[in-house]
């Protein structure tokens, strides 16, 4: 019963969604693309040269992860002012537009952009949603963060209303230090995805039957969790969660079985001449764990399980000590969760198929 019901035949899939990555110089953005979705050490990013051009990265990690992230160099007034003509094309087709402000600065002028920018989307895309990420916060105190974050969102909230737009808005606090731009860009990513109320039923109703604390379907590739259960999400456990299956991945590639078949996914198009597309999102390690799972045993009693639903994409769950002295029921419920999620991402798969 946990199967959702089957799409009305013929119905067809949206265009790929579309993210755009924008803000001033320097503000970081390329290093968040690259450490999120290209594995960069944070390190390494600090010799990074600035965006001159769009830079299109194509991710393909699962039938559920499939969108393309434009990262566009830095804008001036003048751009949405007197040639606003040109970002008709760029925002037409955004699903998502995640505006990056560097906390270390003076962001008045990032703000004034970002409101420009968001008068010339919202007329040619109304459904466009702003996503506004405080970014370098490890520099500040925790009181500083807060009051940073807040401090954008009032001003932001007050520039949407004094130009009557009507912009959806979030405001995120990130770092690439830590894994505060993995759990920010995951609920970017969560608005993008049609079936995240059925996914977000399916997890609770697993942790009902398991009695289970928390639970999130994670895309191993990107670390991104493409749902959670509607419990809140506590940072410090979503970092557990995600540093369990580094351990899994990282063990599975030395101790499990190699796979000759797997290869990195590869890019869609050609790029344009004034644009760089590049891969996104294939890694040889995350393939390398897909027959792995983990029972971590933290020091209060509970326990970490990782469990795969398909070869890029696993479930974590929190259980207490007690729940798994069920371990039938446990296996039981899961294999019903997983068959739920492999029919949709067959369903998903059906529909690129038979539209391609």
């Amino acid at each position: 019963d946990l199967a959702p019901a089957a799409p009305p035949v013929g119905m067809a899939p949206p265009p790929k969604p579309r993210i755009l990555l924008m803000g001033m110089r320097r503000c970081g953005k390329s290093s968040i693309q690259k450490v999120v979705f290209h594995k960069m050490s944070p390190h390494e990013t600090l010799f990074l040269e600035g965006t001159s051009k769009i830079v299109k990265t194509d991710i393909n990690n699962s039938a559920f992860l499939r969108f393309e992230v434009w990262d566009l160099p830095p804008p001036t007034l003048a751009d949405f002012t007197e040639q606003a003509a040109k970002w008709t094309p760029v925002f037409s087709g955004c699903s998502s537009l995640v505006w990056v402000i560097d906390v270390q600065d003076d962001y008045a002028e990032s703000i004034a952009r970002l409101q420009a920018a968001l008068v010339v989307a919202s007329r040619c895309n109304p459904n466009v949603q702003c996503e506004v990420f405080v970014h370098k916060a490890d520099a500040l105190g925790e009181e500083g963060r807060w009051e940073a974050q807040r401090d954008v969102h009032e001003q932001m909230t007050q520039e949407l209303s004094n130009c009557r737009l009507t912009v959806p808005l979030r405001v995120f606090l990130t770092s690439i230090y830590d894994h505060s731009v993995f759990e920010a860009f995951s609920k970017v990513v969560q608005k993008l995805l049609p079936q995240l109320p059925t996914l977000q039923n399916l997890l609770d109703r697993f942790l009902t039957k398991c009695s289970g604390e928390k639970a999130f379907l994670f895309d191993m590739v990107s670390k991104l969790y493409l749902a959670t259960d509607s419990s809140p999400v506590d940072m410090q456990l979503y970092e557990l969660c995600s540093d369990v299956i580094d351990v899994v991945i990282d063990v599975s590639y030395i101790y499990g079985p190699k796979d000759p078949a797997s290869k990195q996914f590869e890019s869609a198009s050609a790029p344009a001449a004034d644009v760089d597309e590049i891969e996104g999102g294939g890694v040889p390690l995350a393939s390398a764990a897909a027959l792995s799972s983990a029972n971590i045993r933290l020091s209060n009693g509970s326990v970490l399980q990782l469990r795969h639903v398909d070869t890029y994409t696993a479930l974590v769950t929190l259980m207490s000590d007690r729940t798994l002295a069920k371990q039938g029921l446990v296996e039981f419920n899961f294999q019903r969760f997983r068959d739920a999620v492999r029919f949709i991402l067959l369903l998903l798969l059906l529909l690129l198929v038979t539209t391609h």
